[in-house]
């Protein structure tokens, strides 16, 4: 396995380093996503940085060779920031190049520093615990947003591969059919075909809803190509069933809602506890009931109870973050 970050990396590192130097708060509010995005990100950036240093201080001693009929001279510029003044009135024109060299050197030395860094295993994990979400952008510009309660295993080596080990996550996936997108969910595979799609992984099954393009899921004994609003549910046994969704109801916890259309309500459990961190507890046997309908996860908690109270036809009561469905 390979000790070294991928290139563009590297050149994100440099691209933001030269940025940063007259970054408004928004710049700085997107660079601090972009270190969080991936854990080898901060030391990729910290050996460019390092290397600008290194590099100023050796470009600042530097004397550059005067012309003498074989080299071309530099362009120099009347502009008040290429002037500098020699200690007295006198002012020295700076060659125009001379910070494009830095930023050249800044890239090479950051290279360089990187090669120095400590080896580091190829795959790491991402979580997030249950009610929050994250936003994990690749380096081929696809990006996975995480639900809560949620792990997903990325590897270095191979950017266009993501293990869900548990949890929900929507993909929104750069498509490329010569290097296809795969997430792998234990002895079963997603190849994507198209752009988005949502997974589930739980102990129990496997839940696909595409939202746009194609998905092709890839099963120990079955394959099968799923389109815009096909939804496919594998269990640990390896029946699978397929069924309609509609489009605007995939990953639709990203956008504070819950759809279901004869879902067992041990599933909205689950999706509860991972969007809102509130444990919903089922009396024996009741996980098994079907519901349909409409929950808002976004507004406030006691609303959402006596909403759920409602469409269930239960009495919930609250105790922190764990709430209970009284048997009858």
């Amino acid at each position: 396995m390979s000790a070294f970050p991928d290139r563009a990396m590297v050149e994100k590192a440099v691209a933001w380093h030269l940025r940063l130097k007259e970054a408004d708060e928004d710049a700085w509010i997107q660079f601090a996503a972009w270190l969080e995005a991936d854990p080898a990100h901060n030391g990729v950036y910290e050996a460019v940085a390092d290397g600008d240093v290194r590099m100023s201080l050796l470009l600042e001693s530097a004397t550059f060779p005067p012309a003498d009929g074989h080299e071309r001279l530099p362009e120099f510029s009347n502009d008040e920031d290429d002037i500098a003044y020699d200690g007295g009135s006198e002012r020295v024109l700076r060659p125009r190049w001379r910070w494009g060299a830095l930023a050249a050197s800044i890239a090479a030395a950051g290279l360089i520093a990187v090669q120095m860094l400590p080896n580091r295993d190829s795959p790491y994990s991402i979580e997030t615990p249950a009610g929050e979400t994250r936003t994990v952008s690749l380096a081929d510009g696809s990006e996975v947003l995480l639900n809560g309660g949620t792990k997903i295993i990325l590897d270095k080596n191979d950017i266009r591969s993501v293990e869900i080990a548990r949890g929900e996550a929507r993909f929104a996936v750069e498509h490329d059919d010569s290097d296809p997108f795969t997430v792998v969910a234990g002895e079963q595979r997603l190849v994507d075909i198209g752009t988005v799609f949502n997974v589930v992984r739980t102990d129990r099954q496997l839940r696909v809803g595409v939202a746009e393009g194609a998905v092709r899921f890839e099963g120990a004994a079955r394959a099968v190509n799923l389109r815009a609003g096909d939804s496919l549910t594998a269990d640990s046994r390896g029946t699978i069933e397929i069924s309609q969704i509609a489009v605007a109801s995939v990953g639709s916890w990203a956008d504070g809602k819950l759809v279901y259309d004869q879902a067992p309500l041990a599933q909205v459990a689950d999706d509860l506890s991972r969007s809102i961190g509130i444990s919903l507890e089922l009396p024996r046997g009741m996980g098994s009931r079907s519901f349909s309908g409409v929950i808002q996860t976004d507004g406030d908690r006691e609303a959402l109870r006596a909403r759920l109270e409602e469409l269930i036809g239960e009495k919930i009561v609250a105790d922190g973050t764990r709430w209970f469905v009284e048997a009858r």
